[in-house]
């Protein structure tokens, strides 16, 4: 048998023709075969949007051995890796905690909402967040950090699933922690911090673009069920996650600057992201309660140092 082949590959993150031709054909008989939901009495999202997402993320699958090219060099000054060790590791921490939580909270979506196909999505992210994590534990390796879960953000798992609205819940702050993932990830990327980052980061991106598009087709026919008692645990369940990671963000500002990352602008896209999320529920703004964001506490000529080491 041939050893597997692990070189990498120049592959483009485009939806690939072929055996997903079929997508971008105008053949009426084969989009009632693959479009059409499987038949379910009274499904309580979107069941069309859904499969179509499902179609999109099974032709978008990756594999980070092809995709990265690990052998390339990270060379980074001592203090620097080190920062970017720790970051990673909560990162990869975030991850982890994530696909756990899919994997406990997948079936009970499911039932709740009637719908086999978030049953056919759902296994699909799961599948990515597994990718995530494999992708990120073998970034770390590289960078020379063993992957270690971190129990002190255990919590944040905690708090997202659990609860009388526990679906719910964990819908919502997966609304959240989706776009803090997408901000981190696209202003790591500008950093231009190392190439393996800067290429495990483009891949990581298309996937979380497609889970955030998810939670948008769900979540509106979630709020519009949602009890007055219900919306009021989700608020607070989602101010204590947004609070908690303000709290952690402004503790490491310091070293994010020195990476080129601007902690006071990543949460204010996230917020933002979030607000206009919100509005397209039908809801305000002011239906959540955004914790302060407090001044930059990183002094003017540290913020211009790092600025340049971005560019």
């Amino acid at each position: 048998m041939d050893e597997l082949d692990l070189r990498t590959q120049d592959i483009s993150t485009q939806t690939p023709s072929g055996a997903s031709g079929f997508l971008l054909q105008s053949n009426p008989e084969l989009q009632k075969l693959f479009f059409s939901p499987t038949e379910n009495e009274n499904p309580k999202v979107n069941e069309a949007k859904i499969r179509r997402l499902y179609l999109q993320a099974a032709s978008q699958q990756w594999y980070a051995p092809q995709r990265i090219n690990f052998d390339q060099e990270i060379t980074l000054d001592d203090e620097s890796r080190r920062i970017w060790q720790k970051f990673i590791t909560i990162f990869y921490t975030l991850e982890k905690m994530g696909l756990n939580v899919i994997q406990n909270m997948m079936v009970k979506a499911v039932r709740k909402y009637k719908s086999e196909e978030m049953a056919f999505y759902l296994s699909a992210q799961t599948f990515d967040e597994a990718r995530h994590v494999f992708a990120i534990e073998s970034y770390l390796r590289k960078l020379g950090a063993p992957p270690k879960y971190q129990w002190r953000y255990h919590v944040l798992g905690q708090a997202a699933s659990v609860g009388a609205f526990r679906v719910e819940n964990w819908l919502f702050s997966t609304l959240f922690s989706e776009n803090f993932a997408s901000a981190f990830i696209r202003r790591a990327r500008q950093a231009n911090i190392d190439p393996i980052g800067n290429e495990l980061c483009k891949y990581l991106l298309v996937d979380e673009s497609r889970h955030l598009h998810f939670l948008h087709i769900v979540l509106p026919d979630i709020m519009d069920r949602l009890s007055m008692f219900g919306k009021a645990y989700v608020k607070a369940a989602q101010y204590f996650i947004m609070k908690f990671s303000t709290s952690v963000l402004e503790a490491v500002e310091k070293e994010a600057t020195h990476v080129g990352i601007d902690r006071v602008a990543m949460l204010e896209e996230v917020f933002e992201n979030v607000e206009k999320a919100y509005e397209g529920f039908g809801v305000s703004r002011d239906f959540l309660w955004f914790p302060k964001i407090n001044p930059s506490r990183v002094s003017p000529t540290h913020r211009i140092l790092a600025s340049e080491l971005s560019h």
